[in-house]
C-alpha cells in the first residue's frame, strides 16, 4: 500500500512517462528535495534508485513523482523505453526517407504526390514524434523549455501548415509541383512535410545512441552481480539445505564444492583449496587457501570442498559494494544532452517570441496575412535543430565505424569532452599489459638432467590437473604420458612415468628438503613468476617458472601515451615484485601493487582531484574504477562488466590501441565542435533574413538540409583518420 514506509536503505522504483534525459533529471531533482532521500534516475531503464538515510513514506515519493508529471510503481519493467524507441526509430527512418525524397527531388514528383507525403507524414508526426510532444507539454507545465520544445513546435507547425495548404490552400491539385524561389513574397504555396518528418527522425537517432550508452551502466551492474550464484548450500546442525544467496545471514556456514563460485564473503572453517579470485584481484594465478583464510564472493573453488563462515549477509558482499560503486560513478557523470538543453533554455523562447513578433509585424505592417504566416513559419523552420540533432550522433557513428575497423570503439558521448584533457592513464596489469594467459617462461635443470626432459616429465604429470599453472605446464610439452596421477591440494601433482614416480609441487610443500643453494635459486626465480619443483627418483631434478607474459606492444603503447603528454600509473592486485617487473619492462612511470578493487576506485577518485583520468582494465575487479574514471577504457577480451562500465572498448588485445583510441576521441571531439558550429551558423545568419520576409520557407528547409549535409560531410572526413 502507498501508506507504507520505505525502510530499506536502497530502494528502486519504476518511473513511467519519461521521454528524454531532461525528464529523468526533472524527476531526480524533485526526489532529492525529499528529506532523507538521495536519488538518481536512469532514463535507460526508466528506474529511480533511492538511497535513504531514514524511513520515508512511499505515498510521499509517489506524490513527488506525480507532481513532476510522471508516475511511479514498485514493480519495475526494465527497458520498455528502449523497445518503444526502436520501433519508433525504424518506422520514422523509413517514412521520413520517402517523404524527403518526394519533397526535395522534383523528378520524383507525380500527380497527387503531395497527398502521399501527407499520409506518410502522419505516423511520424503524431506517433514517432510523440516523445517530443509529451516532453514539450510537460516542459510547458513546468514553465521551462528544452530542445524537445522546439522540435515539437517545428514539427507541428510545419505539418499543420503543409496539411492546410494541401487540404484548403490550393496545393492539393494534381499538377502541383514544388518550385524553387529565393523570396518568400513570391506568391508560391510551399509545403514542409520533409521538415516535419526528417527533424524528429534525426533527433530520435541521437536519442537512440544515448539510450544505448546509458544502458551500459545497467549491464555492467548485472554482469557483476551475476558472478554470485543465486542459490547456495548452507549447513545447519549438520544438515545441508539449499537457500537463496540473498537470505544468507552473517555466521551462516556455507558449503562450496569443486568448481562452484563462492556466494558470500567469509572465513574458511574447513578444507584447503586453490581458488580463482580474479573477480576481485584481477590476477589469473590461483590463491592457496586454508582454514582461517578470508575469501570473497564470486571466487571459484578449484579443488576440494570448503565450508565457509559468512562474514557479511548474502546481499552485502564486496561484489555488491563494487556494483554500488559502479552505479554511483555512472550516475554522477554529466550528459552531453545537457549542453543542448542548456542552449535551448535561451534559444527556444527567443525563437518562439521572434516568430510571434514576425507574424504580428507582417500582419500589421503588410497587407497580406498569408505572407505574415509564411514569414513566421520560415523563422520556425530555419530554427529547427535538424543539424544539431545529428551533429553528435553522426560523429559518433563515424568514430565507431573508423575505430571498429582499427579495433577501438568509442561508445559514450560524455567521453568526447574529456579525452582531449586527459593527463593521466591508469593501467591494470593482468589482461591489459599482460596476456592473462599463464605460460612456461623458464626451465632450469639441476645436476646432469636436461631441461627438455624436466619439462616433458612435468607436463605429462600435470595433464591430470585442472589447476591453471598445471595446465600451462601441460600445454608446453606432449611427448610423454603419465599414469596413477594424484593431486594433493595446495601441494602439487604426483604420477608415474615408466614405473618412476614424478612429482611437480609447490617449493614450500616439497617432499624433499631443499638445500640453501636451491632455496636461494627458488627465491630469485620467483621475481619473474610462479616457481614449481620437479623431481623423480628421490631427487629434485629441475625448476619451472610459469608467468603471465607481457604483450608484445605494451611498451610501445606506453611510449605513445608519454608522447601524447600523458602520465602513466600501473595499479595491480598482484605482488610487488611482479608489478615492478612489468612496470619496468613496459616503461610505466609509477606503479602500486596489492591494490584491491575498492583501493583502485579510491585511487581514481584522488587522481581526479588534480586532473582528468583514464582507466584501462579488463576484469570485474576493474569495473568500479572504470566507471569512476573520467574515461574508462576496457580491453575487448575482458569481462562483459568491464566493457559495459567503460566508455571505450579496445577490440582484441593490442595495448597500442589505447593511445589510438585517445587520439580518435580527440579527433571526434574536434569534429563535433565543428559540426555544432555548422548546426548553428545557418540559424544565426538566416533567422533575421526569414524574419524580414526575405526567405522562402522552401529555401529555409533547403538551408536546413544544407547545414545537415555539411555536418555529414565534415563527419565523413573522419574516414581518413589513421
Amino acid at each position: 500500500m502507498t501508506s507504507d514506509l520505505i525502510t530499506d536503505k536502497e530502494f528502486e522504483l519504476a518511473i513511467e512517462g519519461m521521454t528524454c534525459t531532461a525528464c529523468a533529471g526533472r524527476v531526480e531533482r524533485q526526489l532529492n528535495k525529499v528529506s532523507g532521500v538521495k536519488s538518481y534516475v536512469d532514463f535507460a531503464t526508466e528506474t529511480a534508485h533511492l538511497s535513504l538515510t531514514k524511513p520515508v513514506a512511499l505515498e510521499e515519493i509517489f506524490q513527488v513523482v506525480s507532481k513532476a508529471g510522471y508516475s511511479a510503481t514498485t514493480n519495475p519493467t526494465h527497458l520498455v523505453g528502449a523497445s518503444k524507441l526502436n520501433k519508433k526509430l525504424f518506422v520514422s527512418v523509413v517514412l521520413s526517407f520517402l517523404v524527403a525524397s518526394l519533397s526535395m527531388i522534383a523528378a520524383l514528383q507525380f500527380d497527387y504526390w503531395q497527398w502521399v507525403t501527407l499520409i506518410l507524414s502522419i505516423p511520424v508526426v503524431f506517433w514517432g514524434s510523440a516523445p517530443f510532444h509529451q516532453a514539450a507539454y510537460k516542459n510547458l507545465k513546468h514553465k521551462t523549455t528544452t530542445m524537445d520544445t522546439l522540435v515539437s513546435l517545428g514539427v507541428l507547425v510545419s505539418f499543420s501548415w503543409s496539411a492546410y495548404q494541401v487540404l484548403f490552400g490550393g496545393a492539393g491539385a494534381a499538377s502541383y509541383r514544388m518550385m524553387f524561389s529565393w523570396l518568400s513574397h513570391s506568391g508560391m504555396v510551399e509545403l514542409y512535410f520533409e521538415v516535419a518528418t526528417v527533424v524528429p527522425t534525426v533527433v530520435l537517432i541521437g536519442r537512440w545512441l544515448e539510450l544505448r550508452t546509458r544502458r551500459s551502466a545497467t549491464d555492467s551492474v548485472k554482469a557483476l552481480l551475476a558472478t554470485v550464484p543465486e542459490n547456495s548450500i548452507i549447513k545447519v546442525a549438520g544438515v545441508e539445505t539449499e537457500v537463496k544467496t540473498a537470505s544468507i545471514k552473517q555466521s551462516d556456514l556455507v558449503v562450496v564444492r569443486l568448481g562452484e563460485r563462492i556466494p558470500v564473503d567469509g572465513v574458511i572453517q574447513s578444507g584447503t583449496s586453490s581458488i580463482d579470485a580474479s573477480v576481485i584481484t584481477g590476477e589469473s594465478i590461483p590463491q592457496e587457501v586454508e582454514i582461517g583464510s578470508l575469501v570473497s564472493a564470486g571466487s571459484v573453488n578449484l579443488s576440494g570442498i570448503l565450508i565457509i563462515s559468512a562474514t557479511t549477509p548474502g546481499n552485502a558482499s564486496r561484489i555488491s559494494l563494487i556494483a554500488s560503486l559502479v552505479r554511483e560513478a555512472t550516475s554522477s557523470k554529466a550528459k552531453i544532452a545537457n549542453l543542448t538543453d542548456s542552449i535551448s533554455r535561451i534559444f527556444v523562447p527567443f525563437i518562439i517570441l521572434l516568430a510571434l513578433f514576425t507574424y504580428l509585424a507582417w500582419f500589421f505592417i503588410g497587407d497580406d496575412p498569408n505572407q505574415a504566416l509564411t514569414a513566421a513559419v520560415a523563422v520556425l523552420v530555419i530554427a529547427c535543430p535538424c543539424a544539431l540533432g545529428i551533429a553528435v550522433p553522426i560523429s559518433l557513428i563515424m568514430a565507431a565505424s573508423v575505430g571498429a575497423k582499427a579495433g577501438a570503439v568509442i561508445r559514450n558521448p560524455d567521453t568526447l569532452s574529456l579525452l582531449s584533457k586527459i593527463d593521466t592513464v591508469v593501467l591494470d596489469k593482468t589482461g591489459t599489459l599482460t596476456s592473462n594467459q599463464m605460460s612456461v617462461t623458464d626451465v632450469v635443470a639441476i645436476g646432469v638432467n636436461d631441461p627438455s626432459e624436466v619439462l616433458a616429465r612435468a607436463a605429462a604429470v600435470e595433464k591430470g590437473s585442472l589447476h591453471p599453472i598445471a595446465q600451462a605446464i601441460a600445454k608446453a610439452d606432449n611427448q610423454l604420458t603419465a599414469s596413477k596421477i594424484r593431486e594433493e591440494v595446495s601441494v602439487g601433482v604426483f604420477g608415474e612415468i615408466n614405473g618412476l614416480e614424478v612429482f611437480v609441487v609447490n617449493p614450500d610443500k616439497s617432499p624433499i628438503q631443499l638445500s640453501a643453494e636451491l632455496q636461494s635459486g627458488v627465491t630469485n626465480l620467483r621475481k619473474s613468476g610462479v616457481v614449481v619443483i620437479v623431481g623423480w627418483g628421490g631427487y629434485v631434478t629441475g625448476l619451472i617458472v610459469v608467468a603471465d607474459t607481457v604483450r608484445p606492444t605494451s611498451a610501445v603503447a606506453v611510449a605513445k601515451l608519454h608522447k601524447l603528454g600523458i602520465k602513466t600509473l600501473l595499479l595491480s592486485g598482484d605482488f610487488a615484485q611482479s608489478v615492478e617487473i612489468i612496470a619496468k619492462s613496459t616503461g610505466v612511470q609509477a606503479s602500486k601493487s596489492g591494490v584491491s578493487p575498492e583501493q583502485k576506485y579510491a585511487e581514481i577518485v584522488e587522481l581526479k582531484k588534480s586532473g582528468v583520468v583514464a582507466m584501462v582494465g579488463d576484469g570485474l575487479n576493474d569495473t568500479a574504477a572504470l566507471a569512476q574514471a573520467d574515461v574508462g577504457i576496457s580491453m575487448g577480451t575482458g569481462t562483459h562488466a568491464a566493457q559495459s562500465a567503460a566508455a571505450i572498448t579496445i577490440i582484441g588485445d593490442d595495448p597500442e590501441l589505447i593511445p589510438y583510441a585517445i587520439r580518435l576521441g580527440r579527433r571526434t571531439k574536434r569534429t563535433i565542435e565543428q559540426n555544432l558550429f555548422w548546426a548553428f551558423i545557418y540559424n544565426i545568419v538566416l533567422i533575421p533574413v526569414a524574419a524580414l520576409g526575405l526567405l522562402n520557407p522552401l529555401l529555409a528547409g533547403t538551408a536546413m538540409a544544407f547545414s545537415s549535409i555539411t555536418v555529414v560531410l565534415n563527419s565523413l572526413r573522419m574516414r581518413r583518420f589513421s
